[in-house]
Parts: C-alpha cells; sequence; structure tokens
C-alpha cells in the first residue's frame, strides 16, 4: 500500500482522535483498506490529518478496541478481517452491561421480531443437513426435559441451527449475542412447572413446519412459542419471591 494521502486534513478540535478514527473506520468499511493492509505509520497518518502523533495513537488504539486493527510492535497496524465472533461479542457486551429488568425486556422484544422470520426463512432455505441436527437436538431435549440445564443447552442450539439454516450469517450473529442472557431467562422460566415440556412442544411443531417448508405456519408457530415464552416468564417473576 502506497503512502499517498488518504484524506483530506481535518481541522483542529477537541474530538480530533475521535474523527481521525470515524474516517479510518470509514476507510475500512468501503475497502479503501482491506484486511491484511497495513496502515500507514504514525507519523505518515499524522501528516496526512494533520493532526500530532498522539492523536493517531487515540485513534488506531480505539480502532484496536473495536477489534477492527491488529496492533502489532515491530510490525505496524494492520486491518483486521471481518469476525462475526467479534461482531456477536460486542452486542453480547452491551446487553450484559444492561441485564436488569429493563434490559431483559429489550431482548425479549428483539428475540420474537427475529425469532419469527428465522422460522419463516428456515423454512425455505433448510438444507437435509439442517433438519438432521435439529432432529438430533430435539431428541436430546426429550431426553433431558427434567434436567433443566442440559435441556437448556439443547433448547439454545436449537434456536442457534435454525437461525444457521436460514443461510443468512446475519441472524447467527443476532442470537449468539443474546445468548448468555436467554440462558438466565430459561432458567427462570422453567421454574413454570411443566414449561419444557410446553416449550419441547412448541419446537417440534416448529421443526415439522421447517420440514414441510411452510414458511406461513413457522412463522406464526414460532409466535406463539415467543407469545408463550413471554408469558411464562412474566409468571416467573411474579412467583420469584425475591
Amino acid at each position: 500500500m502506497t503512502s499517498d494521502r488518504l484524506v483530506p486534513q481535518l481541522e483542529r478540535e477537541a474530538t480530533l482522535s475521535a474523527r481521525v478514527e470515524q474516517e479510518l473506520e470509514r476507510l475500512i468499511i468501503e475497502s479503501r483498506l482491506g484486511a491484511g493492509d497495513r496502515l500507514p505509520s504514525e507519523r505518515e497518518l499524522a501528516s496526512q490529518f494533520g493532526v500530532s502523533r498522539t492523536v493517531v495513537r487515540e485513534a488506531v488504539r480505539a480502532l484496536a478496541a473495536k477489534q477492527l486493527v491488529d496492533v502489532n510492535v515491530g510490525r505496524g497496524t494492520v486491518v483486521r478481517a471481518p469476525s462475526a465472533k467479534s461482531a456477536a461479542g460486542s452486542m453480547k457486551l452491551l446487553l450484559l452491561m444492561q441485564a436488569d429488568g429493563a434490559g431483559v425486556q429489550k431482548v425479549s422484544e428483539i428475540r420474537h421480531v427475529i425469532e419469527n422470520e428465522i422460522a419463516a426463512l428456515a423454512a425455505a432455505r433448510r438444507t437435509e443437513e439442517d433438519l438432521r441436527r435439529l432432529d438430533q437436538i430435539l431428541a436430546d431435549m426429550r431426553a433431558h426435559v427434567d434436567a433443566p440445564e442440559v435441556y437448556i443447552k439443547s433448547d439454545v442450539e436449537f434456536h442457534a441451527v435454525l437461525a444457521e439454516a436460514t443461510q443468512n450469517e446475519l441472524f447467527v450473529i443476532v442470537l449468539d449475542s443474546l445468548v448468555e442472557i436467554m440462558i438466565e431467562v430459561r432458567l427462570l422460566t422453567l421454574r413454570v412447572p411443566g414449561i419444557a415440556s410446553l416449550a419441547l412442544h412448541y419446537h417440534e411443531r416448529i421443526l415439522e413446519a421447517v420440514r414441510s417448508g411452510d414458511s406461513d405456519s413457522a412463522r406464526a408457530i414460532m409466535d406463539e412459542h415467543m407469545d408463550q415464552a413471554t408469558a411464562k416468564l412474566l409468571e416467573s417473576v411474579d412467583a420469584d419471591p425475591a
């Protein structure tokens, strides 16, 4: 990569480092700086932006915190390849920081919306391998309906594989960011007698709709399931002596 000027000089303001960060981020998003490219040196960037090396250093640190670049002593700063895991991790951190009652309600709302469309798209796009995996997960859920911790793990996996069956990795990323909070929610909900068996029944119906390629039915059944899950969550919270 050449050291040609990437951007015009920026006016001096108190937020210079943030502006440099935003400009470099824009270049990465627009693929003018691609995965594996080495950023110009600190001195070169300072000259191009018309700022101090300290400002550039702060901007690069912010990009590294977002996992957009890797800073290697002696080797320079390199643009990272996009990572689904890092994207999910950032969303997960945001949600965990507000994991109070309001945060759980927000998670329930967004999950309700995306899970319905995941079910519909999975019905339209699933492969035979997706169906085989979903069948195996349901078998595990039936075998552990009275073992909450094992059952929850299979429950989470069922929804994750359903997201993969959409053939759209963005659904997988969003759903993965909700996992930790939803495990806590599921543990709370399972205090309600008979809830595991009821949830299993919904999963079986959803899988049959997905297997038959019926997107409308898959969406409708998932919608019922999400309504039921929210209602049982509220019931379990009301019953909590704490």
